[in-house]
């Protein structure tokens, strides 16, 4: 009973570690750049980084734990970069990616319009079940799947993006993460499915910016998930000094959170706490997530050429 249950546990970790290839943060409401790579780079003031960490349904052995640390920022008058590293750990497996995004923004009239792309490298690792005391049993030398996850599956993959704002009020965008995925030893084993996320907010506030509010909605296709929504509202107060919020996930594993978080001159912390509004809720403690940005001003230096044609 115990090697079936370890062995339904392994299933269950590989498909929900498929199941969250895209959109696993929930802080993507202050970070657009975790989900959409034409976010390099939009916020044309600051160049950013980001920090996060995500443990999931905690009190259950096994589950997600996701890590990132992400770079972006403008360079010159239309260009944007960015850079991440992700790491996710699902009981005995791990997921590696290193992405690098550009993005081109252009404004016409009250519309700011970015396009982007971004190039990723993907590796999905099993840990030697055979050297592993807490697997007894399970470990066959005849898998092959088993023996090439414990060596390492490798892909290279891309997305693309369309990020934009009207007056600095509405913000949205589209993003088709997952266009390749494509396995470096077999060229024929391409995945065709679509997989598409569409996010609305917007950003209101008194003159004073004592209040701001910042309704958003996410709605996503992500491989191996039927679609979800997300319904999410932060509230800043002082100046961003106290922020506030909520969160709601639709559909099938949907969640409910709370969010907390402040803002100090460069430095901004976010906390959220979810739960998980289904049967399995009741094995574990909840979901956490901690996000840490340090936003630096942009000093125009010598990649800023537009200077010369402002005349």
């Amino acid at each position: 009973m115990k090697k079936l249950l370890i062995l339904l546990s392994f299933f269950a970790s590989l498909s929900t570690l498929r199941a969250q290839e895209e959109a696993v943060f929930v802080h993507y409401t202050i970070n657009p750049l975790l989900i959409n790579p034409a976010a390099a780079g939009f916020d044309e003031a600051h160049h950013n980084l980001f920090m996060n960490l995500r443990a999931s349904w905690t009190g259950f052995s096994g589950t997600p734990r996701n890590y990132s640390i992400n770079y972006n920022g403008p360079i010159g008058k239309n260009l944007g970069i960015g850079a991440m590293v992700f790491s996710e750990n699902i009981a005995s497996l791990t997921r590696t990616r290193a992405q690098l995004s550009y993005a081109f923004r252009f404004q016409a009239k009250d519309f700011k319009i970015s396009a982007g792309v971004s190039t990723e490298f993907h590796r999905l690792r099993l840990d030697n079940v055979a050297a592993n005391s807490a697997t007894p049993g399970l470990y066959d030398p005849s898998d092959e799947a088993m023996e090439e996850l414990m060596d390492g599956q490798s892909n290279f993959d891309a997305s693309l993006g369309v990020y934009g704002s009207f007056q600095d009020q509405i913000f949205f965008g589209l993003s088709a993460p997952s266009l390749v995925r494509n396995r470096l030893d077999d060229i024929e084993g391409l995945d065709t499915e679509l997989n598409f996320l569409v996010n609305l907010g917007g950003k209101f506030g008194t003159a004073d910016s004592k209040v701001i509010l910042q309704p958003s909605v996410l709605l996503k296709q992500v491989r191996y998930s039927p679609m979800l929504a997300d319904l999410n509202l932060l509230v800043s107060f002082l100046k961003e000094q106290l922020i506030t919020g909520l969160s709601y996930r639709g559909g099938s594993g949907g969640a409910l959170g709370l969010t907390l978080g402040t803002k100090y001159n460069a430095l901004q912390l976010m906390y959220s706490f979810d739960v998980f509004l289904g049967d399995f809720q009741q094995y574990n403690t909840g979901s956490h997530e901690v996000s840490i940005n340090f936003a630096f001003d942009r000093k125009v230096g010598q990649f800023d050429r537009s200077k010369k044609y402002r005349k």
